[in-house]
């Protein structure tokens, strides 16, 4: 068998998944420290869903301000990941955005596996597939990904301040359409995109000035 790279993180071994009573759905976190803490590792991801979803929900509402950016498709693709309902049911998310909560192929968020690589944060990708371009260049996409977040430290629970920077960090991989590692994967255009990302989160109100 194949040996995994040392960034494919392990998310099923040693999670137990818990159920938040902010969104009432489950997360993985992983099986330590007690009870009251996996709760508090729970509700923090779902903060995150809740906020991350706040977002993408501002950025439908207000296109003007990508649509003719480079950042354009991006924001696109991030969509169809995050929020896939969004295809079928437009008008009734951005007027409810519980409805997001009810899909049943919802974006898995979870706490990061402990590891001895520094890894904090993690947007996996999955399903890569090739498209052609209009072009008729080859372009690969992933069609699905997962986020993997650091929650605590030594049983400390993070600021969750801290918490939203890490996960929007993470969510500007899916605008970059980022499938492969690399050393330095923060890459132009990726500092460019992840202030915009940064400023409309400060412009819909989930990161405080």
């Amino acid at each position: 068998m194949k040996k995994k790279p040392f960034w494919d993180v392990e998310e099923d071994t040693g999670f137990i998944k818990i159920k938040s009573p902010l969104d009432n759905l489950d997360y993985k976190v992983y099986n330590t420290g007690s009870p009251d803490e996996q709760l508090q590792v729970a509700i923090m991801l779902s903060k995150v869903r809740r906020d991350l979803n706040k977002l993408l929900i501002y950025l439908c509402k207000n296109p003007q301000l990508w649509i003719n950016d480079s950042i354009g498709y991006g924001i696109i693709h991030t969509f169809d990941i995050h929020i896939p309902c969004l295809h079928n049911h437009f008008e009734q998310v951005l007027n409810n955005e519980s409805i997001i909560l009810k899909d049943t192929n919802l974006y898995p968020i979870q706490e990061m596996t402990p590891n001895k690589h520094g890894i904090l944060g993690l947007n996996k990708p999955k399903k890569i597939k090739t498209i052609k371009l209009a072009n008729g260049k080859d372009y690969e996409i992933a069609e699905k990904r997962s986020m993997h977040l650091t929650i605590r430290t030594n049983g400390k629970i993070h600021d969750y301040s801290k918490i939203l920077l890490l996960a929007i960090h993470e969510i500007t991989h899916t605008t970059c359409n980022d499938i492969y590692w690399k050393e330095d994967n923060h890459k132009y255009p990726y500092g460019k995109y992840h202030t915009q990302m940064k400023n409309w989160a400060k412009d819909c109100g989930i990161i405080k000035n």
